[in-house]
């Protein structure tokens, strides 16, 4: 009788034992997921930021463009004056 008190005693053990090995790597696996899912986000965010700054430059630097672009002749018919005095 004490055999079988002692094997039950000892496969209350193993089971509660595997089930504390189950929820610690289900937690630590949880831990892993949690810090990858701030990373992605904290990775999305940085990306989202330096896509929006490229953008504003070329925003800006496209409308520079067009402020400083010089005429450029083309044959025609007309004189260079007259092509001055178009941009006055």
């Amino acid at each position: 009788m004490i055999k079988g008190i002692a094997a039950a005693l000892l496969a209350a053990l193993c089971v509660a034992a595997i089930i504390l090995l189950i929820f610690h790597f289900a937690g630590v696996l949880l831990f892993i997921m949690g810090a990858l899912a701030v990373t992605f986000i904290i990775v999305a965010i940085g990306l989202f930021i330096l896509i929006f700054l490229i953008a504003i430059l070329i925003f800006f630097a496209l409308f520079y463009y067009l402020a400083e672009k010089k005429p450029t002749i083309q044959p025609g018919d007309y004189t260079l004056n007259e092509e001055k005095e178009k941009h006055k």
